[in-house]
């Protein structure tokens, strides 16, 4: 029937009349956005079988899988809160931090119950933040617009790290001893500090107080970068989650609670720069580094950091694939109705002034490229039909379908019609574009969409009203719709909630059904297609879980996720050890100055400014400070250690670590810092004994002399 054929009132509303013949084709809805499309579906698979098996007794409300990002930032806010409190009790200083954490755990209702929660609401946020960047990894949210997003969670989830890492220094127990010694390692690889920062943890008075503090200021300062993270993560989004309802409130907070009282948070021992290899329990959340920092040197550990970070920080443009077009508005055709503003769930529509010269209406819809994700839930929301993906239009797609119908009653079949969500379990149908047959579904004309939130509920209505016996949209799993909301407004749209509406007067709403099931479940999809062809009218959807059934589910799972942030967070970790004991000597000490000296000419003088003009220059570098280091009348060690500073005049530092066999042993230090390499100006030599596994430290100071640790 042509579009522009006029029906009776209450009859078929006609199709508007195009400007121009649309010989636009109805193209597949499920092209791949990424490279490896295939293998991240089945990748994919995991969290679609959990989600089900989690489904079976909770609605999407209280499944945590499905609200990992909100979670994740309720976890984040009581982390923020607990820290906060804790200040009433807590002692910024490296003389005073460990015994004011150690009496924390004198008052376990209080002190000790906040900082439990601090430690657990930050784990429980690192778990939910790593969930949600691998869910969005293997569901291809990080291709064309979603980049940003992908960008910014990455250093979100850095921040999120370093936030974690700094705090765990501030308790100045064996962990802490492990992180300063680790950061420092790395550190010094860059050209930052005139002396190397690993010198300051080296020894228990060594230890600079004012370093602490800024680490304090830092583990307090880091969250505002946080903040900023996760306001630039969510910018492309509208009406994002940013923390959880109610239901999921009380379950995160009951999950926390238990753990704290169940499990409460503890220290290891207190920071003694001069054990090694030390054993003790480490919260593997934030701490799993030290593993590596313990065995690696500055440089590699560099290098993992940046091939780390340009491996993820380049995904989005290594596997994303040339984009489709983005959605286009028909300027004659918008009504300036604003829906299709209002349901982007991307903030990819604006409202801009008309650009047609039509004075009827103020405004018209405008498409933001770099933000459309070709979702087509904007032509779902456009009752006039005056925005499109220009690769699936609802006009030519509602004529393809209609066409159908109408094949299919000439053959004498009351065929069903089909819209099935290309990302859903109707993406694994065998289908036939160009009929809309389907080997899994008999009976039907399956058409695939890109989005359950694409299909208008016109569309479903003029189906049903041309001859098809029910019509039926396959949506994503429950609480899961690759493109945030679409099933959810496709749901709204039919119910009389949201506008489009489906107009009842004219289609029996019993005769429009809905199917929410993901990928992995073509099966149950075969079947209530089955059910639906024997009774057009038949109730095909999967009940909610009974209440008692998701209180249970609720608590096991509660218990689970606790038992598994408990246990990650304290599991047993023991540090390298060398073979015997060590031995480091250290010292930043002046070279001599230079004897080179010249007398000025008197033009020389002159040249010079009032202030500067001395008789004579003299080379500024000084000479290079040698060390050599005896054990048993035995030399282990010669080495000179060039001047610091632009002009070669700094100070000369040593930080040197000798394997020495357990015993007591007489050990010889010598230092000479003038230009004749046989003088020695300073010497010290005792018996020292070294315990096994044991590191025992030599400083050296010009003012204080020698001094053993």
């Amino acid at each position: 029937m042509p579009d522009s054929t006029v029906e009776e009132a209450g009859g078929l509303e006609p199709f508007p009349a195009p400007a121009a013949p649309d010989t636009r084709p109805v193209g597949p809805a499920d092209a791949a956005d990424v490279r490896g499309d295939g293998l991240f579906r089945q990748l994919e698979g995991a969290f679609l079988l959990l989600d089900r098996v989690v489904g079976r007794a909770l609605p999407p409300a209280l499944n945590p899988f499905l609200q990992t990002g909100a979670i994740a930032i309720t976890s984040l806010a009581v982390a923020t809160v607990t820290g906060v409190v804790l200040l009433i009790w807590y002692s910024p200083s490296v003389h005073g931090a460990y015994s004011s954490v150690a009496e924390m755990s004198d008052a376990p209702w209080t002190a000790g119950l906040m900082r439990s929660l601090h430690r657990y609401s930050s784990d429980l946020c690192m778990l939910f933040v790593g969930v949600h960047a691998l869910r969005v990894f293997l569901e291809r949210r990080f291709a064309g617009p979603r980049w940003l997003a992908w960008l910014t969670g990455t250093l979100t989830l850095a921040v999120l790290w370093i936030t974690g890492w700094t705090g765990y220094w501030l308790v100045w127990d064996e962990r802490a001893q492990h992180i300063a010694v680790g950061t420092a390692r790395a550190l010094d690889v860059v050209p930052i500090f005139a002396d190397p920062m690993g010198r300051a943890f080296l020894t228990d008075a060594g230890v600079n107080s004012l370093l602490f503090f800024v680490i304090f200021f830092l583990h307090m300062l880091i969250p505002l970068g946080l903040g900023i993270g996760l306001w630039l993560h969510l910018g492309r989004i509208a009406r994002p989650n940013y923390v959880t309802r109610t239901p999921m409130t009380i379950w995160v907070l009951g999950l926390m609670l238990l753990l704290s009282i169940a499990y409460p948070a503890t220290s290891a021992g207190p920071a003694r720069m001069t054990e090694v290899g030390q054993s003790f329990g480490m919260d593997y959340w934030y701490l799993l580094p030290i593993a590596m920092t313990d065995r690696l040197g500055g440089g590699l550990l560099w290098a993992i950091f940046w091939a780390g970070g340009i491996v993820l920080g380049s995904i989005p443009f290594l596997l994303s694939r040339v984009r489709r077009e983005a959605a286009i508005v028909t300027p004659s055709r918008c009504n300036a109705c604003m829906q299709c503003y209002q349901d982007c769930p991307y903030e990819a529509i604006a409202m801009i002034p008309r650009t047609d010269g039509s004075t009827r209406y103020p405004v018209e819809a405008n498409v933001d490229p770099d933000r459309c994700v070709r979702c087509g839930i904007c032509s779902g929301s456009c009752d006039t039909v005056g925005i499109d993906v220009p690769w699936l239009d609802v006009r030519s797609a509602r004529r393809r379908v209609e066409e159908w119908v109408a094949d299919a009653k000439h053959a004498g079949e009351e065929p069903l019609v089909a819209f099935v969500c290309a990302q859903s379990a109707g993406a694994r149908l065998t289908l036939d574009s160009e009929t809309g047959l389907c080997e899994e579904m008999p009976g039907y004309r399956v058409m695939q969409v890109p989005c359950a939130g694409w299909v208008h509920t016109q569309t479903l209505e003029r189906a049903v009203r041309r001859g098809a016996a029910a019509a039926l949209v396959v949506t994503c799993g429950d609480g899961d719709c690759h493109y945030r909301e679409g099933a959810d407004w496709l749901h709204m749209r039919l119910d009389g909630q949201r506008a489009p509406v489906l107009r009842t007067e004219h289609v029996e709403r019993g005769l429009v059904h809905t199917l929410a099931l993901d990928r992995t479940r073509l099966g149950r999809l075969v079947e209530r297609a089955a059910v639906l062809r024997g009774d057009p009218r038949a109730n095909v959807s999967t009940p909610p879980p009974s209440p008692a059934l998701a209180g249970i589910a609720s608590v096991v799972l509660a218990l689970a996720v606790a038992a598994t942030v408990g246990a990650v967070s304290d599991l047993g970790y023991t540090a390298p050890r060398p073979d015997g004991a060590e031995l480091v000597v250290t010292f930043k000490h002046p070279g001599r100055s230079s004897d080179d000296c010249r007398a000025l000419t008197p033009e020389e003088i002159a040249a010079r400014p009032v202030h500067m003009r001395q008789q004579e220059v003299c080379a500024r570098r000084r000479s290079p400070v040698r060390l050599r280091v005896s054990l048993d009348g035995r030399p282990v060690h010669a080495r000179a250690y060039p001047p610091g500073g632009v002009w070669g005049d700094g100070n000369s530092v040593a930080v040197e670590t000798l394997d020495v066999p357990p015993g007591t042993h007489l050990v010889r230090i010598e230092i000479g810092d003038g230009p004749d390499p046989e003088q020695w100006n300073w010497t010290e030599e005792r018996s020292v004994e070294f315990e096994e596994h044991g590191r025992r430290v030599a400083t050296f100071d010009r003012l204080a002399g020698f001094g053993f640790h």
